[in-house]
C-alpha cells in the first residue's frame, strides 16, 4: 500500500503577534542561533541588526503557542514568512551580499525566485514520466522532511488543463526524490516537442538548447502551474572571430526588423540579445562611449533607455548577450562586425540627468583573441574548476592564466579590493569602471605543472597597489590578512 502524507506547508500560527516576535528577536540577541539557520537571501530587520525570518518566526511560535515550530512546516520568502513578517510592520530587505544572489542552481534545476523554478528538460522529462529533484531543490517543494516510501499529490495546470502528479522519495539505500506525471501529461511534452522526444531517443544528455520547464507557485497548495520555454540561441550559430555584416545577418536571421541598425538588438524567435559595437562612431551618430580592453566592455546604452532591460535581466530571462564589435565603421568589409563571443552583465551606473544613456560593464563568457592586450583577461564563469600552469614560451617561460578564471573570480567576489576596499570605478568612474587585479591565493609558478584553480577559494581581487605589495617580499608573499593587519597598523 502507498503510504502518503500531509506535510503541514505554510501553517504559521495566525495568533502570532508582534509582542511575540520581538519577544524571539531578544532571545536570539541573548542566546544566538546556529550558524547553519542563517538566512541565505533576506533579513528581518529590527533596530538597525538583521536577523533570520524564518528562526524568528520559529520561536515566536514558542511565545504564542508554547512550541517551537519547525521551520520545514512552513516556507520562507516574500509571499509566506516575509509576507507574515511585513503584515505585522516588520522590515524585510534583501540581504547586502545574497549567498543565494536571488537564484541558485542545482544540476539541470534553478531557483528563480521564492514562487519560480526551472527545470532543463532531459532524457527522464521526455520518455520517463518525470524528473528528479536534487537535495538543494526540495526546499522549493517543501519536502525537505519527506521519508523513503512517502509521495505527495500536486496538481501541474497547463493552460486550462490540469495534469494529477505526485512527489516521492524512493531507494532506501541511495534516497531520491522525484517528481512524476501521468501519461496525459508526457503525451502533451511528446507531441509538444516532437523533435527533442526523437532527440532523447539516441541521447541521454540535454544541449544548452533544450526546452526549459518552468514551475510557478499558485495560492493553491500543491498546485503549480507549468511553462514550457523552448530556447533556441543565436550563438551556436556563429564563429569566434569571424566578421559578420548586418546585411548577412539580416540574410540569414531572416530579419526585417529595421531595430537592428540600433546598438542593441533582440532577434525574433532568439534567446540572445546582439550588441553591435562601434568604438570611434562617425560624426552623423550618437557619439556613445564605448570601449573593449580585453578585461571589460564598457557600452552606453540607448537614450531612452527602452532596451536597457535587455542587458540589465538578460539572465533572469534566459537571454544570452552577444558582442560584435569593430574599432572603426570601415574597418571590415561591407562594414562589418567581429563577433567577440557572449558576454555576461555586471554593472551599470545611470547618467547623470534623465537623457544621458545608462552605463554598462559586461565580462565575456568565451575566449576572445583579439582586442585585448597581454595581461589576464576574462572569460567564461563556469560552475567547476578550471585549470591552468600549463607552460608556455616565450624569450623566457611564464606560466598561462586562464581568463575564464578570471570572469568567474569576478562574479564571485566583486570588482573591490578585498585588503583595501578600494574600488577603481568609484575612484576613476566610467574610465576605471570594471577594473581589477586578480591575485593567485597559492603561487601557480611554484606547482609548475597544469592544475586545478577554484576560483571561489584559490583567487581574490585586490587593487594594483596591494597586489605589488603581497608580491614584494619575492618567494613569500604576504597573505590577505598580513596585509590587512599592514594597512590596519599604518592608519592613523
Amino acid at each position: 500500500m502507498e503510504s502518503k502524507r500531509e506535510i503541514p506547508r505554510f501553517k504559521i500560527p495566525t495568533n502570532i503577534t508582534r509582542e511575540h516576535i520581538i519577544q524571539a528577536i531578544k532571545q536570539i540577541d541573548e542566546t544566538g542561533y546556529p550558524e547553519k539557520n542563517e538566512s541565505r537571501k533576506y533579513d528581518l530587520i529590527y533596530n538597525d541588526k538583521p536577523y533570520p525570518p524564518k528562526i524568528i518566526l520559529s520561536l515566536a511560535s514558542k511565545f504564542a503557542t508554547g512550541s517551537v515550530l519547525d521551520v520545514s512546516e512552513f516556507s520562507g520568502g516574500e509571499q509566506f514568512a516575509n509576507k507574515f513578517l511585513k503584515e505585522r510592520d516588520f522590515k524585510i530587505t534583501l540581504k547586502e551580499d545574497p549567498e543565494v544572489d536571488f537564484e541558485y542552481s542545482s544540476h539541470s534545476w534553478t531557483i528563480i525566485s521564492d514562487t519560480v523554478a526551472e527545470k532543463k528538460m532531459d532524457k527522464s522529462s521526455f520518455k520517463h514520466h518525470g524528473t528528479g529533484i536534487p537535495v538543494n531543490i526540495r526546499p522549493f517543494f517543501g519536502i525537505e522532511s519527506m521519508k523513503v516510501g512517502e509521495r505527495e499529490e500536486v496538481i501541474l495546470s497547463h493552460g486550462v488543463l490540469n495534469y494529477a502528479a505526485h512527489v516521492e522519495m524512493v531507494n532506501e539505500k541511495n534516497p531520491r526524490t522525484r517528481l512524476l506525471w501521468r501519461q496525459d501529461l508526457q503525451s502533451f511534452i511528446q507531441n509538444k516537442f516532437p523533435t527533442w522526444s526523437k532527440y532523447f531517443d539516441s541521447h541521454t544528455k540535454p544541449n544548452s538548447s533544450t526546452p526549459i520547464l518552468k514551475l510557478v507557485k499558485t495560492p493553491s497548495k500543491n498546485a503549480y502551474r507549468i511553462i514550457f520555454e523552448d530556447i533556441k540561441r543565436s550563438s551556436d550559430t556563429f564563429v569566434m572571430g569571424n566578421v559578420y555584416s548586418r546585411e548577412e545577418l539580416k540574410e540569414q536571421f531572416k530579419i526585417s526588423d529595421a531595430s537592428i541598425n540600433n546598438g542593441i538588438f533582440k532577434p525574433k524567435e532568439f534567446s540572445s540579445v546582439w550588441l553591435f559595437v562601434t568604438e570611434e562612431k562617425t560624426p552623423d551618430r550618437t557619439q556613445y562611449k564605448d570601449y573593449f580592453d580585453g578585461f571589460s566592455l564598457q557600452f552606453e546604452g540607448q537614450t531612452q533607455k527602452r532596451t536597457d532591460h535587455l542587458i540589465t535581466n538578460h539572465e533572469i530571462d534566459g537571454n544570452e548577450i552577444l558582442v560584435f564589435y569593430r574599432k572603426k565603421k570601415n574597418e571590415f568589409p561591407n562594414y562589418g562586425f567581429k563577433y567577440l563571443g557572449r558576454f555576461f552583465y555586471r554593472t551599470h551606473k545611470p547618467g547623470k540627468t534623465s537623457s544621458d544613456p545608462t552605463r554598462f560593464v559586461l565580462y565575456p563568457l568565451d575566449a576572445s583573441t583579439d582586442y585585448e592586450d597581454d595581461a589576464d583577461g576574462v572569460s567564461d564563469p563556469a560552475s567547476t574548476p578550471q585549470t591552468e600552469g600549463k607552460e608556455k614560451t616565450r624569450i623566457q617561460t611564464y606560466y598561462e592564466r586562464n581568463r575564464k578564471l578570471r570572469a568567474l573570480a569576478i562574479k564571485i567576489h566583486g570588482t573591490k579590493c578585498a585588503v583595501c576596499g578600494f574600488d577603481f570605478g568609484e575612484k576613476y568612474g566610467p574610465v576605471g569602471e570594471g577594473y581589477i587585479e586578480i591575485h593567485h591565493l597559492v603561487p601557480h609558478a611554484s606547482i609548475k605543472k597544469e592544475h586545478g584553480v577554484d576560483p571561489q577559494k584559490d583567487l581574490i581581487p585586490v587593487c594594483s597597489n596591494c597586489h605589488r605589495m603581497i608580491h614584494r617580499p619575492g618567494d613569500k608573499w604576504l597573505t590577505i590578512e598580513q596585509m590587512k593587519k599592514v594597512i590596519k597598523k599604518d592608519s592613523p
